[in-house]
């Protein structure tokens, strides 16, 4: 949802080549231009367009497709079939030198997924928060800036966000379960309504990280790397789940004990729960699902902390981490899953451990995605 916020189409792509012109070397210029051809052959099929020179008079043309709002990743194919077909041929009808014309997109945010697209397809992108990427091959240049990466004129509905508990449980069953699957078949594993993860699945679907079979059919594919980092973008570790630092006054290795002894439910992640996949480091803090904190403890012999805790107790923000766990020496190990979500979002070189065990994730995922 917009926040009754207009964007203008003339104001949008001004921005656009202020912003362009701004980080331009000496000598370069950008200008928007309306070539006289066109008005012969009547409408152009394109929003506008801007000339772009290099100090040598090398000159190219910047076609520009404006968008009204937030762009999302699944309509970059319609955009990659409009150039193909009619832009670029008509671009080259008025100007034939301009073979290396490029297309620049112009929307109030374009959001990550959309962002690798275009960059993927060729194109260049320019948002309202200062998200830019341009590059042309003739006169070669490359401009990259970075802005918001959340859409701050969009509300946090159910439908747009991976926020809270219930799309947290979907997002772990799409990353759990290999497809296909159905969406009834999917839910029922997952101990979700079909309705929660069909809503999920239709977000990721316009976000290209899920395909369906047919628009309303069953699950054909999850590009289940893109959905955990797609998911680390909505959740936080810390502010998702309740956090209580302690002390083991005995030191880490009483800790486990104390674990291991305990008739305690409980799901290890962080650095501990990586390492059994891909060590970075040899860990100094454990991180522990429990139901109860409190009772966590007293029943292992814990201090509160301010400072230097070397154990963080975590009541969960849905009782799905403690869902296909794994039990290792005695000990409760969180899913691979989870954990790579927790540590992408935790602090320190939480994100340098996770970019290892997703690298393992990857060679393995046989070993950690199971079939329905």
């Amino acid at each position: 949802m917009m926040r009754n916020i207009e964007f203008s189409e003339t104001v949008m792509v001004q921005s656009a080549a202020a912003a362009l012109r701004s980080r331009l070397p000496p000598g370069w210029s950008i200008q928007e231009v309306t070539p006289s051809q066109w008005r012969a052959r009547g409408p152009a099929p394109f929003d506008a367009s801007l000339g772009l020179a290099d100090p040598q008079g090398v000159s190219t043309t910047i076609v520009v497709e404006v968008k009204g709002r937030p762009l999302e990743a699944w309509q970059v194919y319609a955009l990659q079939d409009r150039w193909q077909r009619s832009v670029l041929p008509a671009v080259q009808k008025v100007s034939p030198k301009e073979e290396d014309a490029c297309l620049l997109v112009v929307a109030p945010f374009v959001g990550s997924s959309a962002r690798e697209r275009l960059a993927a397809a060729g194109f260049s992108y320019a948002d309202a928060t200062g998200n830019l990427r341009f590059t042309s091959q003739r006169p070669a240049v490359f401009i990259e800036a970075v802005g918001a990466s959340r859409n701050p004129w969009r509300e946090a509905m159910p439908l747009r966000t991976l926020k809270g508990g219930k799309a947290g449980r979907a997002v772990r069953a799409l990353l759990d379960f290999r497809p296909p699957f159905g969406t009834r078949q999917l839910a029922a594993a997952a101990g979700s309504s079909p309705a929660v993860i069909s809503r999920v699945a239709d977000l990721l679907v316009r976000e290209d990280i899920v395909r369906r079979e047919s628009s309303r059919g069953p699950i054909a594919g999850v590009d289940w790397e893109r959905l955990l980092r797609r998911w680390a973008e909505d959740y936080a570790f810390s502010r998702a789940n309740r956090v209580t630092p302690c002390i083991a006054p005995r030191g880490l290795a009483h800790f486990w004990n104390s674990l291991r002894a305990a008739e305690l439910p409980h799901a290890v992640t962080g650095s501990f729960a990586s390492r059994r996949y891909a060590p970075v480091a040899e860990p100094r803090l454990a991180a522990v699902y429990v139901d109860d904190p409190a009772e966590a403890m007293e029943a292992l012999d814990l201090r509160p902390a301010e400072a230097r805790a070397n154990v963080l107790l975590l009541r969960p923000f849905d009782p799905v981490v403690f869902d296909r766990t794994e039990v290792d020496g005695g000990v409760t190990y969180a899913s691979v899953s989870q954990v790579a979500a927790d540590l992408l979002t935790g602090p320190g070189r939480s994100p340098a451990e996770a970019e290892a065990l997703i690298t393992w994730m990857r060679s393995e995922e046989a070993r950690w995605r199971r079939r329905l």
